[in-house]
C-alpha cells in the first residue's frame, strides 16, 4: 500500500524521501503501544491466572500459592483469598455457581459465591485447561489425554469424555454448541451438546483460545494471530495479526479485547475492520481478560496483579 501511494510522486528525490519519510513515521506510530493509566491496580499473589466476573464480584487465581482470590469491583480491593489443590486456572460460573479446575492436581472445584467456600472437590483430568459452562453442564479440557470432560452440576460428577485432539485449551458454550481448542493438532471442534459428538473440525493452526461474540468467534492462536470464524457456516472470515502469544480474550463494548502474553499489550480488534484499532501497554504477561462495572480487568500473570482499565481507549 505505501509503495502504490508513492508511485505517482514526480518532485524530485529530496522530495519524495521526505515523503517516505513521513509515511514511514506515521505507520510507526498508529502501530506503537500507548501507554496506559489504569483506573486500580489490584496485587492477587504471586502469579495472577485466569480473570472471570461473576456473582458481583471479580475471580481470578494465585497459580503459585494455591489460592482464589475474590475481588469486590466497588473497592477495587480483595475480599477474600483462599486455598485451592496446587494450581487453580480455569474459571467459569453457572448453575449458581463459580467452578475453577487445578491444572495440577485432578480436581474441579465448586465455589457458593454467597459463602466463597468450596462446596464440592470433583475429579477430574490432569492438566486441566479451560472451562465453560453451558448446556446446563460444566465443561473442562484435559491437555493430558486429549479430552473435555462434561460434569452434572445435579450429580457433581463426570457424565462424558469427549476426545478432541491431543492438547485441548480454551473452550466456549456458543451459538448452541460446545467449540473447543486443540492445541496440538491445530483443530477447531463444534461438538453436539445433545449427543457429545464432535460435528465439525476446523483447522487453525496452534489455537488456543475462544471468545464468542454475538455474530463470530475468535480464536487465539499461538502464532500471534486472531482467526474469526463463522459459526454457521465454519469458514474461516480473517486472520488478524495482534501481539504475541495471545490468550484469554474479551469482547468488551462491541470489540475484541486480546491481551498478548509475551509482549507485554492487549489488541483492540475492530470487527468492522477485522483489523487491530489500537494497542496498549500493560503489566507483564497480560493472560486474560474479563469485563465488570463498565470496565476491562487485566490479569498481569508474571506481575501478580489485576489492572482496571477504563473501556474508552
Amino acid at each position: 500500500m505505501l509503495a502504490g501511494f508513492l508511485a505517482p510522486v514526480k518532485s524530485g528525490p529530496a522530495f519524495g524521501a521526505a515523503l517516505v519519510a513521513c509515511c514511514v513515521a506515521a505507520v510507526c506510530a498508529s502501530a506503537a503501544p500507548k501507554a496506559l493509566t489504569p483506573i486500580a491496580k489490584v496485587q492477587v499473589g504471586a502469579q495472577s491466572g485466569m480473570v472471570l466476573s461473576a456473582a458481583g464480584s471479580i475471580w481470578t487465581s494465585d497459580l503459585v500459592l494455591g489460592r482464589v482470590v475474590r475481588i469486590d469491583p466497588g473497592t477495587n480491593a480483595v475480599v477474600r483469598r483462599f486455598a485451592f489443590a496446587s494450581r487453580p486456572f480455569g474459571l467459569a460460573y453457572g448453575a449458581g455457581s463459580v467452578w475453577i479446575a487445578d491444572r495440577s492436581l485432578n480436581t474441579l472445584g465448586r465455589i457458593n459465591p454467597r459463602t466463597s467456600r468450596i462446596v464440592k472437590r470433583i475429579k477430574i483430568g490432569f492438566s486441566s485447561y479451560g472451562v465453560a459452562f453451558g448446556a446446563g453442564s460444566v465443561w473442562v479440557t484435559s491437555e493430558t489425554d486429549g479430552t473435555v470432560r462434561r460434569v452434572s452440576p445435579k450429580k457433581n460428577r463426570v457424565t462424558a469424555r469427549i476426545k478432541v485432539g491431543t492438547t485441548p485449551n480454551g473452550v466456549v458454550y456458543a451459538f448452541g454448541s460446545i467449540w473447543v481448542a486443540d492445541l496440538g493438532r491445530g483443530t477447531l471442534f463444534r461438538i453436539n451438546v445433545k449427543t457429545n459428538h464432535v460435528t465439525k473440525k476446523i483447522n487453525i493452526a496452534k489455537a488456543d483460545w475462544i471468545t464468542a461474540s454475538p455474530d463470530a468467534l475468535w480464536i487465539s492462536s499461538e502464532a500471534g494471530e486472531i482467526t474469526r470464524v463463522d459459526p454457521a457456516s465454519g469458514t474461516i472470515v480473517a486472520t488478524i495479526p495482534v501481539g504475541a502469544n495471545p490468550l484469554g480474550s474479551a469482547w468488551i463494548k462491541g470489540e475484541l479485547w486480546v491481551p498478548n502474553i509475551d509482549d507485554g499489550t492487549v489488541s483492540i480488534v475492530d470487527p468492522a475492520r477485522n483489523a487491530v484499532r489500537t494497542i496498549l501497554e500493560v503489566g507483564k504477561g497480560p493472560l486474560s481478560i474479563a469485563t465488570a462495572a463498565g470496565d476491562a480487568w487485566i490479569s498481569n500473570s508474571d506481575d501478580g496483579e489485576l489492572w482496571r482499565v477504563s473501556t474508552t481507549q
